[in-house]
């Protein structure tokens, strides 16, 4: 990892968000923004966490036919981005070049989630991110096609733009079964098929060309968000905060924390990082070799583009940019 050591500057508290909301209090931030933490410590020595291939076959160049189902080892995706785990442990992946949801059994079988076609987007799809409710709705964020909300049982079909770029969308459910969004400058949320855009409004802290890309929900209403470069906190009610300012983040591409709200993880320049405690460690990274290996911590060669913890909090499931779906062993 990095050899850079940022300086530590006193940190009351720890990191605090979760994939779900829980009544124990956000450990991050309690003080005013004045008060927030503005580096971190680079750590010498990192865990030894364990990496494994789940799905899909390597290959940074996709070749036809690229979208196969079947067994892990045996399935084809192409470009993978937004990850989640459902209630009952699959997972469910926007296959961005698809165009298509991927969901993954907890048997390890890869099929793609039927779509019926949509008048409004002419069938087009671009997957950015996707998360399942418990009812089995499916909440999809795409590149210029915005929010599509899909249960053909229910007869529910809901289209709708986010913003008039859509892009560089993200999306996460909460306890609730309410799903929180970033796009453009701002943070939404979707209940049921009721969408409501512009809650949050980063645009006054914001460059032109900057724009949210992550979004990680934490306890008590607190969301986690980022550009390609800033990390922000932002309170039940709104309130703003930047985290870490004198961190050099390189491109953030997703976000995901634990249920105790003491970890978080971050997909940063394609390297899973892990923050806890004031300090930032590399879990997994590219390396020269580009060659998609398994193996133990710093070891492996991942090029992630985006994470999810499981349900039990013991691993990590990385979307891998050359077509794979990695899994990291962290307990």
């Amino acid at each position: 990892m990095k050899k850079y050591i940022l300086f530590l500057v006193a940190i009351t508290c720890v990191l605090s968000a979760c994939k779900k909301e829980s009544a124990s209090p956000d450990a991050i931030l309690q003080s005013e923004a004045t008060n927030a933490p503005q580096s971190l410590s680079a750590v010498a020595t990192p865990e030894l966490y364990t990496v494994r291939t789940i799905a899909g076959i390597f290959n940074a160049e996709s070749q036809p036919p690229n979208l196969v189902d079947g067994p892990g080892p045996k399935a084809k995706f192409w470009k993978p981005h937004g990850i989640s785990v459902s209630g009952d442990g699959s997972l469910y992946i926007a296959d961005f070049f698809n165009s298509a949801i991927r969901k993954i059994s907890t048997q390890n079988i890869v099929s793609t989630v039927p779509l019926s076609y949509n008048t409004d987007t002419g069938g087009g799809l671009l997957p950015e991110a996707v998360t399942i409710s418990p009812g089995g709705t499916l909440y999809i964020v795409s590149t210029g096609y915005g929010i599509r909300i899909y249960n053909k049982a229910k007869g529910i079909d809901v289209y709708n733009r986010v913003s008039n770029s859509d892009s560089n969308l993200d999306m996460e459910q909460d306890s609730k079964g309410i799903m929180w969004f970033v796009g453009g400058k701002t943070i939404g949320n979707i209940t049921g098929t009721t969408i409501k855009r512009n809650l949050v409004d980063f645009t006054s802290l914001l460059a032109s060309y900057e724009t949210l890309r992550g979004i990680g929900l934490g306890p008590n209403g607190v969301k986690y968000v980022s550009t390609a470069t800033q990390l922000f906190k932002v309170s039940a009610q709104g309130t703003i905060t930047k985290l870490f300012p004198n961190v050099p983040f390189t491109f953030i591409s997703g976000i995901s924390v634990t249920k105790n709200g003491e970890t978080l993880y971050i997909v940063d320049g394609n390297a899973v990082k892990k923050i806890k405690d004031g300090v930032i460690t590399t879990v997994c990274k590219p390396l020269g070799a580009a060659d998609g290996r398994d193996g133990v911590g710093l070891n492996a060669d991942v090029v992630a583009a985006n994470l999810a913890l499981s349900n039990s909090e013991t691993a990590l499931f990385v979307t891998d940019i050359r077509n794979v779906i990695r899994k990291v062993t962290i307990q």
